[in-house]
C-alpha cells in the first residue's frame, strides 16, 4: 500500500487527470492533515509549482484549472548516461515499469526531492541509466511513455521573450489593491495606483490576479512574468540570476543556477532548470535563494536573456 504523501498525491492526480485547483488543492489538505501535520498555508501552493517544475503537472493558473502531464522520458544535459523519467504516474504505468525492471529490461533509481517539515514531500525522481540512445528509445516503448531526446535543452532554445499581451482593464477604485515591493519582495496595501508597477487584487468573480501597469497601460499577467516585466521595465539591473560552474567543468560545462527569493521564475523557465538535473530546487534558508543544479552555462544564459535580465557569473571558478 502506498503511504508516502507525495507518491500518494502524484497518484491521485495522475489517476484524475484533470480538475480545478480548488479540487486539487482540498486533496492536498486532506493528505496534509492525515501525513504532514506541521505544513504552512502556502505549502500545497508550493507543492503544485514544484509538481509543474518536474513536469508532472500543467497548471492554467489564470483559469484556475490543471492536467496531469504524459509521462515522458529525457536524458539530462551532460548527465553521463542519466535520463529521468517525468510525468504522471498512474498504476498502470507502474505496474508496466515494475515488470520491466524485473525483466531485467530497466533499471530505475529513486532520489528523494528534499523538502522542510513546513512543506508537503514531493514524490521522488526516476532515474534510469543507459548506454545509447536507441536503448532510452527502446526502454520508452516498453514502458509505454514518449521519448525526448533532452528537453531542457530543447526548450531552452525557444523560451519566449517578456511580452505583455493581455490588455485589461484599471482596476476598480475602492477595491483592495496592492503593490508589488522589489526591496521587501512582498506585496504592500495601497489605496490606489499611483506608478507603474506590479499589482495584485481580487476581481469580482473573486479571482485573485496580478496586472503590470506600463506607460499607463494595464496588462494581466502571472506573479512571475509580472516581476521580470517590471524589472526590464524599469532597466533596474539585480544581480538575482547568478550561475557557478561545477569544479572542473570551465566556462562551458555545468553548474549551480542561483534564483532569489522575490523573483521566481515563470513555469517554462523554472522547468527547463529543473529539467537539468531532474531535480526540484533546493531552498537556501540562510541565502534566501533556490539551487538549480547541474545547468549547462548557456542554458542558464537563455533564461536570463528570455527575461531581459543579465546572468551573473563566477569568472574565478
Amino acid at each position: 500500500m502506498m503511504t508516502d504523501p507525495g507518491e500518494l498525491l502524484l497518484r491521485w492526480v495522475s489517476e484524475k487527470g484533470a480538475g480545478t485547483l480548488s479540487d486539487v488543492k482540498q486533496g492536498m489538505w486532506w493528505v496534509a492533515a492525515k501525513h504532514c501535520p506541521d505544513v504552512e498555508p502556502g505549502a500545497p501552493g508550493r507543492w503544485l509549482r514544484d509538481a509543474v517544475s518536474l513536469a508532472h503537472m500543467d497548471i492554467d493558473w489564470r483559469n484556475r484549472n490543471w492536467c496531469a502531464a504524459p509521462p515522458v522520458l529525457t536524458r539530462l544535459p551532460h548527465g553521463r548516461g542519466l535520463a529521468v523519467i517525468a510525468g504522471s504516474r498512474t498504476a498502470a504505468f507502474d505496474t508496466r515499469m515494475a515488470a520491466a525492471v524485473k525483466d531485467g529490461l530497466l533499471e530505475v533509481v529513486p532520489v528523494a526531492n528534499t523538502r522542510t517539515e513546513r512543506d508537503i514531500p514531493l514524490p521522488p525522481s526516476l532515474f534510469v541509466q543507459f548506454n545509447s540512445e536507441d536503448e532510452l528509445v527502446d526502454l520508452a516503448v516498453e514502458i509505454g511513455v514518449s521519448y525526448t531526446r533532452c528537453f531542457a535543452l530543447d526548450a531552452a532554445e525557444v523560451l519566449p521573450r517578456l511580452v505583455l499581451d493581455a490588455p485589461t482593464s484599471v482596476p476598480e477604485y475602492g477595491r483592495p489593491l496592492e503593490q508589488y515591493d522589489f526591496e521587501l519582495r512582498e506585496y504592500k496595501s495601497v489605496p490606489r495606483p499611483k506608478e507603474d508597477g506590479l499589482y495584485r487584487l481580487k476581481r469580482r468573480d473573486a479571482k485573485r490576479v496580478c496586472q503590470v501597469r506600463q506607460n499607463g497601460e494595464w496588462f494581466e499577467t502571472s506573479h512571475e512574468y509580472g516581476v521580470y516585466a517590471v524589472l526590464h521595465q524599469t532597466g533596474s539591473v539585480k544581480d538575482i540570476l547568478r550561475w557557478w560552474p561545477e569544479k572542473g567543468q570551465g566556462p562551458d560545462g555545468v553548474g549551480t543556477l542561483y534564483v532569489d527569493w522575490g523573483y521566481p521564475l515563470p513555469d517554462l523557465h523554472r522547468r527547463v532548470a529543473v529539467m537539468c538535473s531532474g531535480l526540484a530546487p533546493l531552498i537556501n534558508m540562510s541565502a534566501k535563494n533556490l539551487e538549480y543544479c547541474n545547468v549547462p552555462r548557456h542554458v542558464a544564459m537563455k533564461i536570463a536573456d528570455s527575461l531581459g535580465q543579465p546572468l551573473t557569473e563566477d569568472v574565478d571558478a
